[in-house]
């Protein structure tokens, strides 16, 4: 069980935290309220191709957060190469900045007609020139979907003034603690597993993709585990014309190879891929379709017999199928035929179904539990929501919070909200933040399940990457294999 010592994807903000720690005199919510009133150039690129209305609605509510406060893979976020040195003693921890991005367009499956247009829009997008972009989109079809609603996605990748590569100090340090994560939650998922399902399975963990926080003070930190999630991606996109994407996609080639093999070894070679029924039915996520096509081609080229069916329809295949499970999504009712042939030794899962669904809630920070239930519980969110009137009432109400998450050993001042259905990105010093989160917290989608308040480790004194809108928040997403 180890880290792949290549390297990986560094999941960067696309925007820096000065304008929430700079507030030049005025108070954080003042100066953001003058944010969303006059927003910065950088705001308008990570929300883009939102523009108009639909920006203007974006940027007043938990969207205005988003940019600088999550590392997100579109145009909310940038994602970077890193490499790993095995040789290497002493990893160089010191802050560098961003180089260079570039904005590159993937177009979605469902998109087989660009009228002529795709190189177009690629070309356009490559230098961030959006107003042309934004033209030739008005001239294209879109659908409606829960995703992939326009022709086409967009990515940010960009690369470091100076490479980030890792050496042995903190290899071994990021290896211990994503080995103890793995380690919880395979016990936790074993707990689950006998009481809902009354039988106990391997766990049949492969592979999977942990973010882990590396801050300058060498601190290591595991955000969460992806189980799997996708990157192997890259390796099915055109990156003619890219200066950046050739760097990660070598990275991410040289992981599927030992991925690829570990598969097969574990699982021999008939092989059944399952993925979301949105995915193969509606095509409604195009890096995770690419993900499949990339690993149906690499199994088949080891020797495999290898298929892609949509959850749903584990319920008709074979005893015995080995099956290879991507990103599900465990509230759906159609992964009940997954859940009870697993249970009943029918169909070998990697990883254990009850192992990935444990995944999915799986942090090393520290975490605060909030159960509307409770009365005092109550009272913070009623805290949350509140509209005061002046300076005065703001800043009571948010001593209070304040208070409140000191108490309960939550001291970050960027905390990520996990709801039932999203993970909102909260500052902790800014009521507007909290009211937003509130908001978030009271949609019918999110209601009845406990609300877990992670607390982020980085501050702006800490991170490795920096850039013209100050430093950026990031994680670091290795890959591991059993």
């Amino acid at each position: 069980m180890s880290i792949v010592p290549i390297g990986g994807r560094i999941k960067a903000a696309s925007i820096g935290l000065d304008h929430l720690y700079a507030a030049n005199g005025v108070s954080v919510d003042q100066h953001i309220a003058e944010l969303r009133r006059v927003p910065l150039d950088e705001f308008r690129t990570a929300f883009f191709p939102r523009t108009g209305r639909a920006f203007d609605q974006a940027i007043r509510g938990v969207g205005f957060y988003r940019p600088s406060l999550k590392t997100d893979q579109g145009m909310g976020g940038n994602f970077l190469p890193f490499t790993i040195d095995p040789d290497l003693e002493e990893t160089d921890l010191s802050c560098r900045a961003i180089g260079c991005e570039e904005g590159f367009a993937i177009e979605e499956a469902w998109n087989t007609d660009s009228n002529g247009s795709a190189h177009e829009v690629r070309d356009a997008f490559r230098g961030f020139d959006l107003e042309r972009t934004h033209a030739v989109l008005q001239r294209l079809e879109t659908r409606r979907a829960e995703k992939g609603r326009l022709p086409f996605f967009f990515i940010r990748p960009a690369i470091p003034e100076r490479p980030i590569v890792f050496g042995k100090d903190i290899l071994g340090r990021v290896d211990l603690a994503v080995k103890h994560a793995i380690k919880m939650r395979i016990g936790d998922a074993e707990v689950q597993e006998l009481y809902r399902g009354g039988s106990l399975r391997p766990a049949n963990l492969i592979y999977c993709q942990p973010d882990v926080f590396v801050l300058t003070d060498g601190t290591v930190a595991v955000e969460k585990i992806n189980c799997p999630d996708v990157g192997f991606f890259l390796a099915a996109i055109d990156t003619e014309g890219s200066r950046i994407l050739p760097q990660v996609r070598s990275i991410m080639e040289g992981m599927r190879a030992k991925v690829v093999e570990r598969i097969i070894e574990r699982m021999g070679k008939n092989i059944t891929i399952v993925t979301r029924d949105e995915v193969l039915g509606q095509q409604e996520d195009v890096l995770e379709l690419r993900e499949i096509a990339v690993l149906l081609r690499a199994l088949k080229k080891h020797g495999a017999k290898a298929g892609v069916i949509p959850v749903s329809g584990v319920g008709s295949v074979p005893n015995g199928t080995a099956l290879l499970l991507l990103n599900l999504d465990y509230r759906s009712e159609s992964t009940e035929y997954l859940l009870r042939r697993h249970s009943a030794g029918e169909v070998e899962c990697f990883p254990n179904p009850y192992l990935q669904m444990e995944c999915q809630r799986a942090t090393e920070l520290t975490e605060t539990m909030l159960d509307l239930k409770d009365k005092l519980h109550q009272q913070f969110f009623d805290l949350a929501r509140s509209q005061p009137s002046g300076e005065s009432g703001t800043c009571d109400v948010l001593r209070l919070i304040d208070r409140a998450l000191t108490r309960s050993g939550n001291e970050s001042d960027i905390i990520h909200a996990v709801l039932e259905t999203e993970v909102v990105p909260v500052f902790r010093k800014s009521l507007h933040s909290w009211r937003q989160f509130a908001a978030r917290a009271a949609r019918p989608e999110n209601k009845g399940g406990q609300i877990r308040f992670r607390s982020i480790p980085a501050t702006p004194g800490n991170l490795m990457l920096t850039s013209s809108t100050g430093p950026r928040l990031h994680a670091f997403r290795f890959m591991w294999v059993a």
